[in-house]
């Protein structure tokens, strides 16, 4: 059953806890903290060896594409004092994909919580629709064909995090992993199909339409036919997970523009609170079905619509709760 869990509650259970500062702010930050330098700074890695730095401030950098002549734009900021040992948040946008408006809607959470954060942007040109975006960029969109594993944009994000480590930018073994509206699309995929990412926790808020955990349903509303197949032993990794599925009370439009309105995705609800109570119900009945243990949680957070900077305030307060306790704030 799901528990519905009041934002109320966290500001009474978070000054038992923490200090006033860390409180998380209800509205989301539009501008940067006083005092930091927003100037977008471009680092570009050319090959393997060249050296790679996490820009101060608000900036952005390139990893380059398995393909060799392409580059995936990374945007990030890093608040003062920040170093190797600061925890890194990897932050997936909605269908605009628009980087660089996510990465100012952290800057404040992240000068806040002393967090990295770094946004992926995978272009419409490089990752055409919904196939190459919040269906992971799996097969060509032209032969339908399976792509190599290194050219998913599931494993990209991996890749990326991966470099930071390799060039001792970050000495974090793994980062937390955030996506709203079509983020949250890619963040729950990612993480059904990908063996052992190096994903500490996860918060996924208000996808539009879900993969359900369920073989009897053919991708990409469930497991069915899947361009990568998914074994129980997967599906035990990915609900053992630290995960917070999220979700607005007021995210209840059915008539949203971008609603998915397919009848397999009206199978999971009107709108987009009841598919995200229908996939995490969903998911917990398959873990008990399975006796594996299931390590998610439920909010419905209220007073919210489909709105990705206040997604972004509550994630960040999450993240930082799970960094100072290893678990999420409930």
């Amino acid at each position: 059953m799901i528990t519905v869990l009041r934002w109320a509650i966290l500001s009474v259970l978070f000054s038992a806890g923490v200090s006033a500062e860390t409180l998380p702010p209800t509205v989301a930050p539009k501008t940067a903290a006083a005092n930091v330098d927003v100037k977008a700074t471009k680092t570009t890695i050319s090959g393997q060896s060249a050296a790679l730095t996490f820009p101060p401030g608000s900036g952005s950098f390139r990893i380059p594409l398995a393909q060799g002549k392409k580059s995936l734009e990374v945007f990030s900021y890093q608040p003062v004092g920040a170093d190797a040992t600061t925890p890194i948040v990897i932050v997936m946008t909605g269908v605009d994909r628009n980087a660089a408006t996510y990465r100012n809607d952290w800057m404040t959470v992240a000068d806040q919580y002393h967090l990295r954060v770094i946004v992926p942007r995978f272009s419409e040109q490089d990752f055409p629709g919904a196939a190459g975006y919040n269906l992971g960029n799996l097969v060509d969109a032209k032969t339908h064909r399976k792509l190599p594993a290194s050219q998913w944009a599931f494993t990209l994000v991996d890749t990326v995090f991966s470099q930071l480590q390799k060039q001792g930018v970050t000495r974090q073994q793994q980062y937390y992993l955030f996506g709203n509206s079509a983020g949250c699309q890619f963040v729950h995929r990612m993480l059904t199909l990908l063996p052992q990412p190096q994903v500490k926790a996860a918060v996924c808020a208000a996808a539009g339409w879900w993969t359900l955990p369920d073989t009897d349903q053919r991708w990409p509303y469930g497991l069915r036919e899947s361009p990568v197949p998914v074994s129980q032993q997967q599906l035990a990794s990915y609900f053992a997970k630290p995960m917070l599925i999220a979700v607005g009370s007021e995210d209840d439009d059915p008539e949203n523009h971008l609603l998915r309105r397919s009848k397999q995705a009206m199978a999971q609800g009107s709108n987009r609170l009841e598919r995200a109570e229908s996939y995490f119900t969903t998911s917990q009945q398959r873990a008990e079905q399975n006796n594996t243990p299931f390590n998610w949680h439920f909010m419905d957070l209220p007073d919210i619509g489909h709105s990705g900077s206040k997604m972004s305030v509550f994630a960040a307060g999450q993240f930082a709760w799970f960094e100072q306790h290893g678990e999420f704030h409930l």
